[in-house]
Order: C-alpha cells, then structure tokens, then sequence
C-alpha cells in the first residue's frame, strides 16, 4: 500500500507551504512533549545561514490543528498527520508502523522537503544528534538513503545479525547492518519513490524491509550511507514467540526475495557503504551470555519432529549435515556458516513454491534458527570484542559466496528437488 495523503493532510500542507526537513514519527505520542522536544532540539542544533525550516510529525485521528509556526519561531512547525489504519490479515506486529511511515513519506513528498527523517514510535532517536547525522548524510553528502547503525552487544539483535542483514547484503549488494527499518531518512526524490510503495501493494503493508530494498533496486544510482546513532529500541511484539515473529520477519523478506527476484539476480558480491558519526565508546563487557544448552534443546526436539517436514524443504546432504549436528554436545556444537546460508536460502525457495503451507514452513525454521544461535553464542562467547568485527564480516561473505547455490535453486528448482 502506498502512502496516501488524505484530505486533512493536503490541508495541512497548504498551511505549512513547504519544509527543508520533515522528522515524523511512526507512532502515537502526546503532542506537547513533541513540542517540547522539538523546541530543545532546534535549539541545540542552532539556526543555519539560511535556516532551515523543519516539520514534526506524528500520527493521529482526531482534530488536532496545525502549529505553523512555534513562539513565532518560522523555522518549526509541529503537525498532525491523520492515519486510520486499514484492516490486516494475520496482525502483523509492524503493519501500523510500516502504514505510518508511509504517511509519513507522503507529507514528506507533499511539502517538497528536501529530506525525511522517519523515526520510530519510541521516540529513542528523537535527539539532535541523530536528526544532525541523518540530515548532514541526505543534503550534504548527498545519500538518496541514511540507515542507522546501532550499538549492539554481543548477543542482541541475533535475528537481524543471523539472517535479515547477511541475507539483505547478499541479494542486493549494500552492506546494511541494520536493514529493519525503526529509523531512516530519505532524500526528497527518494521520499517520494517510497511513499508510493513498492509491487505487490497487498503485502508491502506489512513489508519490515522495504526503504532498503527499493533503493537498492529501484535506485542503485542513489548513494546509501549509514549513521552511528546511540540508540536503543524496545520492541513491542504484542506477545508473540519467537517462532511467530520470525515467521513475520521472514515471510516479508521471502515476499521481497519474489518481488525483486530479477533485480537481485544480477547482483555479484556487495559494497562497502560510507559511514559517518562515532560509535559509542566500548563499556567493559559485562553481557550475559544466554544459556546455548535451551537453544540447542530446541534444535535436537525439532529434528526430531519435524524432520519429515525439513525432508520436503532441505536436499540430501544438508540433512546428513543436521543429523551428524544432533549428535554433537553443547561444547562442540558448531553450525558452519555456509550451512546456516543454505539452509535459509532453501526455505526461501521453499516459500516461493508454497512447498508446505507457508506459515507450517516458517514455523519449521524456528528449531533450525535456534540451532544456529545456539553455535553463534557459543562461539563469540570466547571473542574478545576486537575479534567480533571480523567474525560478523567473514559470516556475511559465507553467505555471499553461497548467492550462486540460491540462484542456482531459484532458476532451477526441479534439478535440486530434495
């Protein structure tokens, strides 16, 4: 679904006129402690020569009006952007988030902002410094996209470490750390290309992926950059396990993986992406490390329920290499990277032929992605954290340098057959 700009908003942008920089932001929040915190930040920016005029947005439905102008400050507006979310099939956690970026995007478009800082509904990146980065990447580095690089110990964000980011880097060829979408910013053609969606608007509304994605493939002339901002995001799942947020995570991704199958087909290896800002200083090393022994539990349950589902999904070898896996121990289990590679790139296949139900497949990777963290954490545990870098570059390339397997198996699924 592309983002619509309703009646109320066009007019709202009438009374606006236009915008240098729009920062929206994807969720509910209480319009004076938006104010408030605009106010402080354009104050801690400072003013430019010209200045630059900036709107804040967030998502509402009832009749809140249109501040022009803050204290008779020209250069601040604050407005609302009404959203009535449409029905959604199977609540996906992201799909109100993902409608409101869109919305976003389209104010965006509408006010002709030269560029467009989406942040998440936490409001944790709503700091001078991250709307300073994100803005210095699009006007004067000239990015068509800005994605956030987060800070991250050893073992979070293990989905997106473990499969969304080396999966993305290899389909489309930009090293993204961080494709999930909780903030971006995007230039004023680029704002507009992605307010109108991307095929197959029955699914994009729910789409985790999707501003990479499309510049990636709908604008590869378009530089993308990345910012280090010092935030951390709490993720509201609305209760779900695991295995239903992996099937959410994955099922938009495979859904991208069909849509764009002919772009990424033809494209070899990736690109180092500039970065700008600092990482934050590294805090002594006081994670915990979670207990592999569960993990690996359900690793060893599922092969045992599940492996006449895995036999209609994984060829012959993969399976002798899961079996000899179940019989190793905590301390000497270790899934190779390529392995893991193969094994997602197989139920994206999988996915695309409808082999099982959709939901009984993805449901089906859940043990086999425990499997692979359970390796992960018993590995870095032992890291030290100057080795870690290196460790998360040679996993990504593992899965690179299996690109020609998956090409190989999306072209000709019938010579593969399991």
């Amino acid at each position: 679904m592309a983002g619509i700009v309703t009646e109320e908003t066009k007019q709202q942008v009438e009374r606006i006129g236009s915008a240098d920089i729009v920062v929206g932001i994807a969720g509910p929040v209480a319009p004076e402690e938006l104010r408030t915190r605009a106010e402080k930040i354009i104050a801690e920016l400072g003013s430019g020569v010209p200045p630059l005029r900036f709107v804040f947005a967030w998502p509402g439905t009832g009749a809140e009006p249109t501040i022009t102008s803050l204290n008779g400050n020209e250069s601040l507006s604050l407005t609302m952007f009404p959203f009535a979310p449409p029905a959604y099939n199977g609540g996906e956690f992201w799909a109100p988030v993902s409608a409101n970026q869109r919305a976003i995007l389209a104010l965006g478009a509408s006010l002709n902002a030269r560029a467009c800082i989406v942040l998440g509904s936490d409001l944790a990146a709503l700091q001078a410094h991250a709307i300073q980065l994100f803005a210095y990447a699009i006007l004067d580095r000239q990015c068509g996209l800005a994605m956030p690089l987060y800070p991250s110990g050893k073992y979070e964000a293990l989905v997106n470490h473990g499969i969304l980011s080396p999966l993305s880097r290899a389909l489309y060829g930009r090293r993204i750390r961080y494709p999930i979408s909780f903030d971006f910013a995007a230039s004023g053609p680029m704002c507009a290309r992605l307010a109108r969606g991307e095929p197959g608007a029955e699914h994009s509304v729910s789409s985790l992926l999707w501003p990479v994605t499309i510049a990636s493939t709908q604008s590869p002339q378009d530089p993308v950059g990345q910012v280090h901002i010092d935030v951390h995001h709490e993720v509201s799942t609305g209760g779900l396990d695991l295995s239903a947020v992996l099937g959410q995570v994955l099922g938009s991704m495979f859904h991208e993986m069909e849509t764009f199958a002919a772009q990424w087909q033809r494209i070899r290896g990736s690109q180092a992406l500039p970065v700008w800002g600092n990482p934050p200083a590294e805090e002594p090393e006081d994670e915990e490390a979670p207990d592999p022994t569960s993990m690996l539990d359900s690793f060893l349950l599922g092969s045992k329920n599940l492996a006449e589902v895995w036999q209609l999904v994984l060829p012959p070898n993969t399976m002798l290499e899961l079996r000899r896996l179940t019989r190793a121990g905590v301390a000497s289990f270790n899934m190779p990277d390529e392995l893991w590679a193969a094994i997602v790139y197989d139920f994206a296949l999988a996915w695309r032929l409808r082999t099982i139900s959709r939901v009984h497949l993805l449901g089906a990777l859940t043990p086999l992605y425990l499997g692979w963290a359970a390796s992960y954490v018993r590995e870095v545990s032992s890291l030290p954290p100057a080795a870690l870098e290196p460790r998360v570059e040679q996993f990504a390339r593992a899965w690179e340098e299996k690109k020609p397997y998956l090409l190989s198996r999306w072209r000709w699924p019938d010579r593969f057959n399991p």
